[in-house]
């Protein structure tokens, strides 16, 4: 593995503190509340799991019991329980702090088919999923029984808790984000997001990835792409930040290249500011700093194809999950004799985090 890229930017503002191998390409990866534990969902249906109360980032066993990819993964408040949804539709709750953990529950045929995104209520009773049957689902995190269930006209990409837990915003492939009333379970309102859905002949490329919510409640942040061409997708990087009274689109962030593809995952840092992750051809992706409002992120690091990040609590670390540089970017296993189609593998980046002085 190469080693790791140095980024300075007027002053060097991350330290790589580790590169952790793995051996799959992972779909997510997350830390517990606490920080002592770093998850991650792999192609092969598989948890993985590593140590992080210490810098050793030990790995320990691997969680079996999903069959299809592990997309999306969110630990509970309690940072005893980790909840996992795959591209099969199922949803598992998992013990994730015991040595060989066995499912709390699991609800094999959640959704119909693929589901996409996963969020936790905040009071941490209620789980939020959405998948490719176009529907979301309102499950208890006590047994997984289905408390409620939204019809979406489209496709849901993703799905995100208000932080007065009141409320759920979904994000569909055609650039439509709703806003759903937990008490009624009817969609309450629209968000026009619709620049980041294209169209070509029979094809639609596109769709509101992610979503951040700012400390005061007071912004919801959107993530995805202006996508230009379908196939072989090409894509600019779009943040859109809506106010959350008025609905309007308050600050918009545009990338400046084809080849930055869509932003996969956001976390506002603790300081204010934006983190995001994107992957895009050909091997190209990112880690970057944005402060809402303004035109460029002030911190980036060019990674190969990144789909995840999980900051620690301390807001002084983080992890990101990219592919290995010169990838076929097909996923396929290297069998004996052929060297043309080498598998894709996910090495976990663990950056220290220096602030730039005001």
């Amino acid at each position: 593995m190469p080693p790791p890229p140095k980024v300075a930017v007027g002053k060097e503002l991350v330290k790589t503190v580790k590169v952790l191998p793995v051996d799959q390409q992972l779909c997510v990866v997350r830390l517990s509340p606490d920080g002592s534990l770093l998850a991650a969902g792999s192609f092969e249906g598989s948890i993985r799991r590593w140590d992080f109360s210490t810098d050793q980032f030990t790995e320990m066993a691997v969680i079996k019991g999903h069959n299809g990819w592990v997309q999306r993964i969110v630990f509970h408040g309690d940072g005893k329980r980790l909840f996992a949804a795959d591209s099969w539709g199922q949803l598992t709750a998992w013990p994730i702090t015991e040595p060989e953990p066995k499912p709390l529950w699991s609800i094999k045929d959640a959704h119909d088919g693929w589901i996409h995104d996963l969020a936790l209520s905040p009071d941490g009773t209620k789980l939020a999923s959405c998948g490719h049957d176009k529907t979301v689902r309102i499950s208890s995190t006590n047994d997984g029984k289905k408390e409620a269930a939204f019809a979406h006209p489209e496709i849901v990409l993703s799905v995100a808790f208000h932080p007065d837990g009141k409320f759920v915003v979904t994000g569909d492939a055609k650039g439509v984000i709703r806003q759903w009333d937990l008490a009624t379970g009817k969609a309450v309102r629209e968000f026009d997001a619709k620049q980041m859905l294209y169209t070509t002949r029979h094809l639609e490329v596109g769709g509101v990835r992610c979503f951040a919510f700012s400390a005061d409640r007071s912004l919801m942040i959107a993530g995805g792409a202006i996508p230009k061409t379908s196939g072989g997708v090409t894509a600019t990087n779009l943040i859109l930040a809506f106010d959350w009274k008025t609905g309007k689109a308050v600050h918009t962030f545009t990338g400046v290249a084809d080849t930055e593809g869509f932003v996969h995952d956001m976390v506002m840092h603790p300081d204010g500011y934006l983190m995001g992750v994107s992957s895009g051809i050909p091997g190209n992706g990112r880690l970057f700093f944005l402060r809402l409002g303004e035109a460029t992120p002030y911190f980036t690091l060019p990674l190969a194809n990144c789909h995840s990040l999980a900051l620690h609590p301390s807001g002084s670390r983080v992890v990101v999950a990219a592919t290995n540089a010169n990838s076929s970017g097909n996923g396929r296993p290297k069998v004996k004799g052929n060297t043309d189609y080498p598998g894709n593998f996910s090495p976990l980046h663990v950056l220290d985090i220096q602030q730039p002085k005001s």
